[in-house]
């Protein structure tokens, strides 16, 4: 009993001292962007498969009659020419060819839902570009040293200043 009684006391009479420790974590994207971009390389094997978009003609062909969902993919025509493809059984990639069917580049996200990290490779695997997709219909696109490049809004895509330099047919 007199140890219990000690334990009490000494819980009861001694001063209970607590620290709140607080802090902040700062995320530098530029500096993330940067060392992703000097790091981060895809494998050949990744893409060999995806280097000439074998079904060529065909994806011209559907793209030029306004068909953009098919059963096993969803395809984007841009303005300047090029199109391009995400397959549904694999829909964190997309892949860019230009109108002859040779891949120009290719995009990965990080997730399927918004906001999703995309970064855009070369047909070599190395980094174009770092993007954010905020939603559906808007996104930023930054270069290696955190420059923002372009936003697109809905179907258009504007410079750092604003102005109009490409439009798609289908959001992706």
């Amino acid at each position: 009993m007199k140890k219990f009684l000690t334990i009490f006391f000494l819980l009861i009479i001694l001063p209970v001292n607590a620290k709140i420790i607080s802090g902040e974590v700062e995320y530098n994207d530029k500096l993330t962007n940067k060392n992703i971009a000097s790091h981060n390389h895809y494998a050949f094997n990744t893409i060999s498969k995806y280097l000439v978009d074998t079904n060529n003609n065909k994806n011209i062909y559907f793209l030029n009659q306004g068909i953009t969902e098919l059963k096993d993919k969803k395809l984007v025509k841009f303005s300047d020419g090029t199109y391009g493809i995400k397959y549904y059984d694999d829909p964190l990639y997309s892949w860019y060819y230009s109108y002859n069917g040779r891949l120009i580049s290719f995009t990965r996200n990080n997730t399927t839902s918004f906001p999703a990290k995309v970064t855009k490779y070369r047909p070599d695997g190395s980094i174009i570009n770092i993007g954010y997709r905020v939603s559906e219909k808007e996104s930023f696109i930054y270069s290696e040293n955190g420059e923002l490049l372009a936003h697109w809004l809905d179907n258009n895509c504007y410079d750092k200043n604003n102005k109009l330099i490409m439009t798609r047919k289908q959001i992706q």
